[in-house]
């Protein structure tokens, strides 16, 4: 749309640039206030409802701290997907097994770098959020160093705000692409985000999410990690409102699987002030992500109910075959701690449960083989390739 053509209802405007006009959006809170329609009240119930739903049922299970874990992992993997990284959760699993304690001599493959740096970054952050620290520039920048650690780009500047004008290519073709505002007026924009944090918003947490998320992808403060960032940020704020109790549902996986509708309807907002359809798309994001978390922690708990029946005796096999849940990616002599056995004893397991087509063996090497829980990994997986 042209600049001096955008409708009263939108939260900002163009200002004339070449080549293109980039787009000022309207500090916060927005204003006038948003009318929440109906509609969109129900849908945030609904939403609100499957949290709450996620929340009961994983907080109790044995294996909840795995689960948190990887689910963690999940997040980082669709994250990077939707920045084009090529990674599996697989990656980010038999990384952590290959290096228990520390980071490897050689460099690592830049797509797994970024992945890892996003599960270190969310990790770090959810840390400090649960113990009362609030979302602040200085916190917003600290993690954007934490992002692109060892995966910048030359010019990037990391751990504070872009200093030159970017321009990101719609996902339609024949569009222009959107500019963001120029550098001059981010501390500004990026201050009043601050503040809109710091008052707790003028919503109901999960659409004041909705209004932030538009708000940091719109401005994109950072020259690179923008929307790496901003969707770590939805997880911090919604945590910090207290409003996941733990955080076990992520929106990345979503949001890849419609990433053209997720960036049109941004841009909607910000040419047409169309809210509503916005908030729609991302509480069923929440709420579809909720529903999923709580559709696997069910099946990974009746899976737990059947090792438990089909391997009921106190040998090495029986045992770690329970434990499969809490060691879904291993190698044979992590068996020799996990179980307290000789090695000859931990490769027996191995092989008693590979013959039992509970584990699989996924190097093709003959030596330093590295094995995964099938079933584990199916249900862990089965919400990122949908």
């Amino acid at each position: 749309m042209p600049p001096g053509e955008l409708p009263d209802r939108t939260p900002g405007t163009y200002v004339e640039y070449h080549p293109n006009p980039y787009y000022l959006p309207d500090s916060l809170p927005v204003e006038p206030a948003i009318t929440i329609s109906d509609e969109v009240h129900d849908q945030k119930a609904d939403a609100a409802y499957q949290i709450g739903r996620v929340d009961g049922i994983s907080s109790t299970v044995e294996f909840s701290a795995v689960l948190y874990t990887s689910l963690i992992r999940i997040e980082a993997v669709e994250s990077a997907r939707i920045e084009g990284a090529d990674v599996e959760f697989q990656d980010l699993e038999a990384y952590h097994t290959q290096h228990p304690t520390e980071e490897p001599d050689t460099p690592i493959e830049r797509d797994l770098k970024g992945a890892l740096n996003y599960e270190t970054a969310l990790t770090y952050g959810l840390d400090r959020i649960e113990k009362g620290e609030t979302i602040t520039l200085s916190f917003i920048k600290e993690l954007h160093s934490m992002l692109l650690a060892d995966v910048r780009n030359e010019g990037d500047i990391v751990g504070d705000f872009r200093d030159h004008m970017v321009h990101l290519p719609s996902p339609q073709s024949g569009q222009r692409p959107f500019v963001p505002p120029s550098p001059e007026q981010l501390d500004g924009l990026m201050q009043s985000l601050e503040s809109y944090l710091q008052m707790g918003g003028q919503y109901h947490p999960l659409v004041d999410a909705a209004i932030m998320h538009y708000f940091f992808e719109t401005v994109h403060p950072f020259s690179d990690g923008n929307g790496r960032l901003g969707r770590l940020l939805i997880i911090l704020y919604l945590t910090g409102e207290g409003y996941l109790e733990s955080p076990y549902i992520y929106p990345s996986a979503y949001f890849n699987r419609h990433k053209i509708e997720y960036v049109e309807r941004m841009r909607a907002v910000s040419e047409e002030g169309a809210w509503e359809a916005w908030f729609e798309f991302f509480l069923e994001g929440l709420r579809s992500q909720a529903e999923q978390s709580y559709s696997r922690t069910h099946q990974l708990r009746k899976l737990q109910q059947r090792y438990e029946s089909q391997y009921p005796g106190n040998t090495a096999t029986d045992r770690f075959a329970r434990q499969l849940l809490q060691y879904p990616y291993f190698t044979a002599p992590d068996l020799v701690d996990y179980l307290d056995v000789s090695r000859r004893t931990a490769y027996k397991v191995v092989d008693a449960l590979e013959e039992d087509r509970l584990i699989k063996e996924v190097t093709g090497k003959e030596r330093g083989k590295e094995y995964k829980a099938v079933d584990v990994f199916d249900i862990l997986q089965s919400s990122t390739h949908d």
